[in-house]
């Protein structure tokens, strides 16, 4: 009776706990700062603003500036944005000099803290640089760290806990006929109770390490890491409790354990890189199906080790081997349909696989995987039936076997905690070395060749030499370079004028590439009796990356890499795939179950193909795409050509509208209006053409244009009217 009465308390409490955690999102990486690392600015900032990857704890985050002498300014408090990504700190009236910004968050998911600092320059007045030194060293941040070696050690042994908890629990459902193994099955599940716990200790130390400054009663009940780990301690509770049942009822308590184990995964995954950022909502079922499997299996193995050891040669193990490979099949199946979800959800490009931490853990996790599978189809064939024949050797050759299975899913365990505790690989920002651009483009009858040195966010020297047929142009009037972004069309345009050094050589110093990503920039060549000529370069700069992700919805697409179509394409596919492969193996009570199977099965495979292949994979476009021609000298003359056949009736042939058009509103003048405006809005002005003018949409309707036609127009359109400026 009392027992009954400490689990109706236990379980009760765990529920508490359960509705005390319901919402938390791991590291936090820093996706995009405002000022940037290393920018330079002509006025100076009101706030600092930082986006992170994941939500951040407001209580221990921190935003520090100190100036160039190293002296700590003295600040507004730190405010969270209401997304939960973005950290603002109010700033006071800068002057012009060095100042260095350090950060520190702790993230909401998992309790992970990150911690970065980088300089930014506010220019004086006239655009000159400060007369400064920064005195403060040691600036920057890994964007990929290397994790914490207690964290690993602690989820580490917490999986070991689970797979001694659940495994004994799986066996003892299957039916588990010898007394003697039944009974060092319940001790094997008690010793898991009680590493489990021992994990679960540990863990709260180092989430306190962490949260350092906050009393433990405001770490447990007032953040949403401390409540996770209080639904931790309570499923560790019931399971001890639920123990203390298992000579009563052996498989009603282990199937109390084995669903108590699934809450305390499920803390896990709600904690983990999945419940983090777009589609957490599936990420996190995935997260959770995917270690679901991975402890059956595993830690069924451990207890079927168990089992043979001390049972010997006094058991039958023809039923208990045929239910037990079944489930291993099953589960394996399940483990390696979950585990390419999560990947395509937390690993945005390819090179990453071997880029980044986590993927290079994930490939050493595989290559484990690899010989784990070639054991576990040993035992599942050859193996078991040596055991249930009682061949000469056996069960000792088995014990051997099923050990050395059991080790190396012990193995791949411990790499998949040290995932957890690495930064996924979306959120490690590629950060590309400086390398000195030198190219040379032709511009009309001219060749520009255009240097960047040192090509890196902030302060560059620009050269531009102008040649005709070799030789150094000596009527060169002005050359102007414009500045575009690539990468986000909502940055505007910046120049430069370059000052003459010798004869068809000019130079110009200064802040005009201050993002990492793709700029194009227009060398524009002036000289007297002749159209002025435009060469186009597209350079990018080394320094700190800027990541333009987004965040979306728990219930949005989780893949970064795959359109909806193709994710759940994907996803119906392996789900027909698994039922074609286990239906035959699974005893269906009548015919119509059969046929459902098979329907199943057929629409699976069916619906996913669909997805796939026969519905279109892209997502919608963007409102203003990015120009994917470069404007070499091949599309110039072709964006010429369709100029004169469709555009030069109402904009001209230099790009103003010739007079006495009965037109109205009038054509705008291309040689004002087109400077203003980036790549892609030009290109939606002609593709969708301009509503309550004359001007037609040339992307359909009789004689359109194709997509590239268009983006040959947009580039021509750059060399129009600069010799009337």
């Amino acid at each position: 009776m009392t027992r009954r009465v400490l689990l109706v308390f236990v379980a009760a409490l765990l529920v508490v706990m359960l509705r005390g955690s319901t919402d938390a999102e791991a590291h936090a990486a820093l996706l995009r700062s405002e000022p940037a690392a290393n920018a330079y600015l002509q006025r100076a900032p009101g706030e600092i603003t930082l986006v992170f990857s994941e939500p951040v704890d407001l209580r221990v985050s921190e935003v520090h500036v100190l100036d160039a002498a190293g002296l700590e300014l003295i600040l507004e408090p730190l405010q969270l944005g209401a997304d939960g990504f973005t950290l603002r700190q109010p700033l006071p009236q800068l002057e012009p000099g060095i100042y260095n910004v350090l950060w520190a968050n702790v993230s909401r998911v998992d309790g992970h803290g990150l911690r970065g600092s980088y300089p930014f320059t506010v220019l004086n007045r006239d655009g000159s640089l400060p007369d400064q030194v920064n005195s403060v060293g040691g600036l920057g941040s890994d964007p990929d760290p290397a994790p914490e070696a207690e964290g690993v050690a602690v989820r580490s042994l917490s999986l070991l806990g689970l797979l001694l908890v659940a495994g004994p629990a799986v066996l003892l459902l299957l039916g588990v006929g010898n007394e003697r193994a039944r009974r060092g099955l319940s001790s094997t599940m008690l010793g898991g109770a009680v590493v489990l716990a021992i994990g679960t200790a540990l863990n709260l130390e180092v989430i306190r390490d962490t949260f350092q400054g906050q009393g433990l009663r405001d770490l447990l009940f007032e953040t949403r890491t401390g409540g996770y780990w209080l639904t931790r301690a309570g499923a560790v509770m019931l399971v001890a409790v639920l123990t203390t049942f298992i000579g009563d009822s052996p498989k009603r308590t282990s199937a109390g354990v084995l669903a108590v184990t699934g809450v305390y995964l499920w803390s896990y995954s709600a904690t983990s890189h999945a419940a983090a950022g777009t589609g957490s909502a599936w990420s996190t079922g995935f997260d959770l199906v995917h270690a679901s499997a991975a402890i059956v299996w595993i830690g069924a193995v451990i207890a079927l080790a168990v089992t043979a050891r001390l049972a010997w040669r006094s058991a039958s193990y023809a039923e208990l081997m045929g239910r037990f490979g079944l489930l291993a099949s099953v589960m394996v199946f399940v483990l390696l349909a979950t585990g390419v979800l999560n990947s395509l959800a937390q690993i945005d490009a390819f090179d990453k696989l071997w880029e980044t931490r986590y993927g290079v853990t994930l490939l050493a996790k595989l290559a484990l995987m690899a010989p784990l599978l070639l054991v576990g189809l040993y035992n599942a064939k050859r193996a078991k039936r040596r055991l249930i024949s009682g061949a000469p050797g056996e069960p000792r050759r088995f014990l051997v076997s099923a050990t050395g299975e059991a080790a190396l899913g012990v193995a791949v365990f411990a790499l998949a905690a040290m995932l957890t505790q690495t930064s996924v690989s979306k959120s490690v920002i590629d950060e590309p070395n400086a390398q000195l651009f030198d190219q040379l483009q032709p511009a009309g009858d001219l060749d520009v060749q255009l240097t960047v040195d040192p090509n890196r966010t902030g302060i560059n020297t620009f050269r531009a030499r102008v040649t005709l047929a070799g030789v150094p142009v000596g009527d060169v009037q002005r050359v102007r370079l414009s500045f575009r972004y690539q990468d986000d069309q909502t940055v505007g345009v910046s120049t430069l004028v370059l000052g003459q050094t010798d004869t068809g050589t000019f130079s110009g110093q200064g802040p005009y590439l201050p993002l990492e990503g793709n700029w194009r920039i227009e060398a524009e060549v002036r000289r007297p009796n002749a159209d002025d000529v435009i060469a186009f370069f597209d350079v990018r700069p080394g320094g700190a990356a800027v990541n333009y992700a987004t965040t979306g919805g728990a219930w949005d697409n989780p893949a970064p890499g795959l359109s909806w179509n193709e994710f759940g394409g994907l996803v119906a596919v392996l789900f027909g795939l698994g039922l074609a492969l286990f239906k035959g193996q699974i005893p269906l009570r009548d015919r119509r179950a059969t046929w459902a199977a098979t329907g199943a099965t057929a629409f699976g495979f069916g619906f996913g193909a669909l997805l796939l292949f026969g519905v279109h994979g892209h997502e919608p476009s963007p409102d203003i795409p990015t120009n994917p021609v470069f404007p070499d000298e091949n599309s110039l003359t072709q964006g010429r050509e369709l100029y004169q056949q469709n555009c030069i009736g109402c904009h001209g042939r230099t790009g103003v509208p010739p007079v006495g058009l009965n037109v109205d509103p009038y054509p705008l003048d291309l040689t004002v209006h087109a400077p203003q405006h980036p790549d892609g809005v030009l290109y939606n002005f002609i593709a969708d053409g301009v509503p309550g003018s004359a001007m037609r949409a040339w992307g359909s309707g009789d004689g359109a244009l194709s997509e590239e036609q268009i983006w040959h127009l947009v580039n021509y359109l750059r060399t129009l009217g600069a010799a009337d400026e």
